[in-house]
């Protein structure tokens, strides 16, 4: 099926941020460097219908648009001096969904393309020209890219035993697996059209990109994964630690019955179904003991994935049980 064709000028790049501003520094000087190509910007279409290059301005940039989350709206001035013509937003409402559909609003009706990043991640110079021409060359709805995540000089044994530092990666081509707001590319009209947007019942605690996802998926979004469309991230010091990996793994429990709860909502099937989520809580719990058990035994180290099953069990009990788990929350 043939799609319109997507331009850098016309793409919107969409971050939202919260009181980071060395990163988000970082992340709009790697915005600013972007190589939209040899003389400027592939996507324009030419008179025999191919894709041509057209050439940009010098001081034009990425259309970019920044959500501040903070309560105070403090990136404003980091945001006008670093990058002119950024179109600055502040979204007092705490979390990170209503910052997301703050974005979204935003954007233009029409916009061909809305592409998100996070305020922590550096983008590589071909990062936007590589992304929107796997989009071309797909049809794909969304296109996916890769995060290389940096944990230091010397990561702790423990940490690199663990199997967590693994890298994401795909061959390019169809993907099944759900986009991540972390690095992305939309087809503008499921949000300008179809009226899509994030469940701020995620808010508090994340997940918000995997559920929008997965429902465009389901109404047939097809996605893509484009190997070379690169970013970058450092993990904070402060997150080197088994604790804060436990608590993802609690989280993704809650992630996962909030889903579970959304979805019966809309059903109106909610009668049985915190014990539905109980249940399922225990039955992971039983199957990452096992597996944990299972290493031990073999006198191998435990494995995050390992582990994972067993504290997503106990974020679903937490859940079925009514406590509120807010990562985002303040």
């Amino acid at each position: 099926m043939s799609r319109p064709v997507i331009t850098a000028a016309n793409s919107y790049i969409c971050v939202c941020t919260y009181r980071r501003p060395g990163p988000l520094a970082q992340l709009l000087s790697s915005l600013r460097a972007q190589e939209l190509g040899p003389v400027g910007e592939s996507g324009a279409l030419g008179e025999s219908g191919a894709l041509e290059e057209r050439a940009l301005g010098e001081r034009e940039l990425p259309q970019l648009i920044v959500v501040d989350n903070s309560p105070e709206g403090d990136a404003e001035a980091q945001v006008r001096a670093q990058y002119p013509g950024a179109q600055y937003l502040h979204e007092p409402r705490p979390g990170i969904a209503a910052a997301r559909n703050a974005a979204v609003e935003a954007v233009p009706a029409d916009a061909e393309a809305v592409l998100f990043l996070d305020d922590d991640e550096r983008a590589a110079p071909d990062w936007l020209r590589t992304l929107i021409d796997c989009a071309n060359s797909s049809g794909a709805d969304t296109v996916s890219g890769p995060v290389i995540t940096h944990f230091g000089e010397n990561p702790p044994a423990w940490l690199q035993a663990s199997g967590f530092i693994r890298r994401i990666d795909f061959p390019t081509g169809p993907w099944n697996h759900r986009a991540a707001t972390n690095n992305v590319l939309v087809r503008a009209h499921w949000f300008t059209s179809a009226g899509y947007r994030f469940d701020e019942a995620f808010s508090f605690i994340g997940g918000e990109d995997s559920d929008l996802f997965g429902r465009m998926q389901a109404a047939g979004a097809q996605a893509w994964w484009c190997a070379e469309a690169r970013v970058e991230e450092d993990l904070p010091a402060e997150r080197l630690s088994p604790a804060w990996m436990r608590q993802r793994g609690i989280r993704a429990g809650h992630v996962r019955a909030t889903k579970l709860i959304r979805r019966a909502e809309q059903n109106q099937a909610t009668p049985t179904l915190r014990l539905r989520i109980g249940a399922e809580g225990l039955v992971r719990i039983g199957y990452g003991a096992a597996r944990t058990t299972a290493r031990r035994l073999k006198r191998a180290p435990v494995r995050y994935v390992d582990s994972v099953y067993h504290r997503e069990g106990l974020g679903m009990l937490q859940a079925a049980a009514g406590r509120r788990y807010e990562e985002y929350g303040r």
